[in-house]
């Protein structure tokens, strides 16, 4: 499995919006979107993964990492240890044993899912943002007039 890509309409906006609020609360915001898209899939994925034990269904995570050499962030979706040594044999099968893919077929069934989540934690946080920055206005003193 590789990354997943998408096209978001409306792009320029959003990156206009996110870099009027600066990359602190941008990245925070990111961060929360992509985690918020990768529950379905891994909701998905427990929910597909075979059970024998229950080890790998209960491994099955989303955890957020920064890369040290340039700071960028992602959400990525694995195996806590020591089920994430044995994974793969489930997802494509060894020469012993057929493949129960659950990780591929849960990306399929949930991307919709994930992307709406995505966009649904963009849009709060954005007006969590704008809203906190209007509160801050006021507290200094300032006016908003109505039209009234």
């Amino acid at each position: 499995m590789g990354p997943v890509t998408f096209q978001i309409k409306g792009a320029k906006e959003l990156e206009a919006t996110l870099n009027d609020m600066g990359p602190k609360v941008a990245g925070n915001l990111g961060t929360k979107a992509v985690r918020a898209g990768a529950k379905p899939i891994v909701q998905e994925a427990k929910r597909l993964v075979p059970v024998v034990t229950g080890q790998l269904k209960r491994s099955i995570i989303a955890v957020s990492v920064k890369s040290a050499s340039d700071g960028v962030r992602a959400v990525l979706i694995g195996f806590r240890p020591p089920a994430s040594r044995r994974a793969h044999f489930v997802e494509y099968g060894t020469s012993k044993s057929p493949a129960h893919p659950f990780m591929r077929p849960a990306m399929d069934a949930r991307a919709a899912d994930a992307l709406r989540a995505m966009q649904e934690a963009l849009a709060t946080g954005i007006l969590r943002e704008e809203w906190k920055q209007t509160i801050s206005y006021l507290a200094e003193g300032a006016e908003i007039d109505f039209g009234e």
